[in-house]
């Protein structure tokens, strides 16, 4: 029996309330502008819908997990799945999880009801009631499918997102109200179910506009759920127990979900987050030193961090960097540390893809933003930001430490001196016919020749030779390289080395100023460093 009928009186009565959800709105659009649309540049509210729609839904399903589990105990710890499909055709994509679902009684309401929920932040990953709907910005339908277990019907609820996109747009005026829309765009209906135990939640998006690359390649879809999702980690990891202990010692979890993939008729394929035993970095590949806890004196967070012994930045931007997560699921990459890095160590920010590793946040304690790029501005953010603070410009030194030694070392040196060999041997061959290239390589040898410098002191006798046989060749090479290219461009090699030489100092001192002084102080004494002395405000 179709008994659309029989849902459709209560969603359009749910509808004459949605005013009410968003104090003060008068159209639709004004709706979605309260969260994700104060800019309806087309692009920018693609992007940001698309990952607030990814992210939420997966969200939404780890709370239905987790409510299965620890309410309802219809699910055991670990039975727990989302199952993310991309279809053949690459123009839908559907996300089904076996969590509590919603039932039939409640269904049509709940997800007809826009920027309003009744979850709390304190409790569940998601909590603001928009995301959801996040899938109408870039597909012509969005349908949610659920049942609870023990009941004979599924609901079903579908959002002509086509039409909504066009009432929203800036030509059209937005005249229609927020109830009126809805009803018209909004169709509920109920059918029966013989799977009685079965209980479930999904959301499939139909047709897109400008599809989002997640919603079409499997692997972006992949990148995105290892880095946001809850999922575990994978058995390459070498520090799982250690984490594992550690989560248990401070009392907040590292919650996980099963996540599968399955793109057209290929089989699903499980998500795991990247974190394995072997990372690409700037100097080719390197393994994990150590994987160093810290831990909040006040309880609300504990962080792993990932460390090496060799000096530069990691880069794939899967793992590199530090993140902060709730509940597991990320929040805004890593540009929340390196903010923090910006605001508190500044001269040290460069060193924040030096490391990787997680932040893991009390979720009682922090209230994140609608966007899911932050948290509130609040006393108890502030108060995290600041014990992260410390931990940051504490990283950055030891970062500066390793880096500055390795780049003083024999080693580096003795790769500086072929490096320069090489580009020696390219001018030759040109008949030194490209002054810049001889003016970079000039500056290039006075760096390595401070660097030499640097290194030298304190060191025992076979490395001061050594030092000093590398350094003889350097100025072979950068003498020979000046001398073909005229008296002029050696001048202004003399400028601009002096210029990087003056730079470097007065960087360096700035690091022992940021040491020394209060981070008031010193925001005062680097400004009128910068200005006086004309310093690049990024790189000082």
């Amino acid at each position: 029996m179709d008994s659309r009928d029989a849902v459709n009186p209560d969603v359009a009565a749910h509808l004459e309330s949605v005013r009410a959800d968003v104090p003060g709105s008068k159209n639709i659009r004004e709706v979605f502008t309260k969260e994700i649309m104060a800019d309806f540049n087309h692009t920018k509210v693609v992007c940001l819908a698309r990952e607030l729609h990814d992210r939420v839904v997966i969200q939404n399903s780890f709370d239905s997990i987790q409510r299965a589990i620890n309410e309802l105990h219809i699910l055991k710890p670990g039975e727990g799945l989302v199952e993310i499909e991309l279809a053949a055709d690459k123009n839908s994509l559907t996300i089904r999880d076996n969590g509590a679902g919603l039932s039939s009684k409640s269904a049509a309401e709940v997800l007809t009801r826009v920027g309003a929920s009744g979850k709390s932040y304190r409790k569940n990953a998601g909590f603001r009631g928009i995301g959801r709907l996040a899938g109408i910005v870039f597909s012509d339908t969005v349908t949610f499918t659920t049942k609870t277990r023990g009941e004979n019907e599924e609901t079903t609820v579908v959002f002509n997102a086509k039409a909504m996109r066009a009432a929203m747009a800036p030509g059209k005026g937005s005249s229609k109200s927020a109830q009126i829309l809805l009803k018209e765009s909004v169709h509920a209906y109920k059918s029966p179910s013989n799977e009685i135990k079965r209980h479930y939640f999904q959301v499939k998006l139909d047709g897109f506009t400008d599809a989002p690359d997640e919603c079409i390649s499997s692997s972006e879809m992949s990148d995105f759920i290892s880095q946001v999702a809850p999922v575990p980690f994978s058995s390459e990891f070498p520090f799982v127990q250690k984490i594992k202990d550690a989560a248990e010692k401070h009392q907040i979890p590292v919650e996980e979900v099963a996540i599968t993939i399955k793109d057209g008729e290929g089989k699903p394929e499980r998500v795991y987050k990247r974190y394995v035993s072997e990372y690409d970095f700037e100097s080719g590949k390197v393994n994990l030193a150590d994987c160093h806890i810290e831990a909040s004196t006040s309880g609300q967070w504990w962080a792993w961090i990932g460390k090496k012994s060799e000096s530069g930045a990691y880069t794939d931007p899967r793992v590199s960097g530090l993140r902060v997560r709730v509940r597991n699921i990320q929040i805004d990459g890593t540009e929340i540390v390196r903010e923090i890095f910006r605001e508190h160590a500044k001269s040290y920010v460069r060193f924040q893809d030096y490391y990787l590793g997680e932040i893991y946040m009390n979720a009682g304690a922090l209230v994140p933003n609608a966007r899911r790029d932050g948290f509130e501005e609040d006393a108890a953010w502030k108060k995290v930001r600041g014990e992260l603070a410390a931990v940051v410009t504490s990283l950055g030194k030891e970062a500066y430490s390793v880096s500055t030694t390795g780049q003083n070392s024999v080693e580096a040196q003795r790769e500086n001196l072929e490096k320069a060999k090489k580009n020696i041997r390219r001018l030759k061959k040109s008949d030194f016919q490209d002054a810049d290239a001889a003016i970079k390589l000039s500056t290039d040898i006075t760096k390595y020749q401070k660097q030499i410098a640097k290194g030298s002191q304190g060191a025992d006798l076979p490395t001061l030779a050594e030092f000093q046989a590398i350094g003889a060749e350097l100025v072979d090479i950068k003498r020979e390289a000046l001398a073909r290219v005229g008296t002029a461009v050696m001048d202004l090699d003399r400028e601009r080395v002096q210029q990087e030489a003056r730079d470097e100092i007065l960087r360096e001192i700035m690091v022992l100023l940021e040491e020394q002084l209060s981070p008031g102080c010193y925001s005062e004494v680097r400004e009128i460093l910068v200005a006086t002395f004309d310093i690049d405000a990024d790189r000082a």
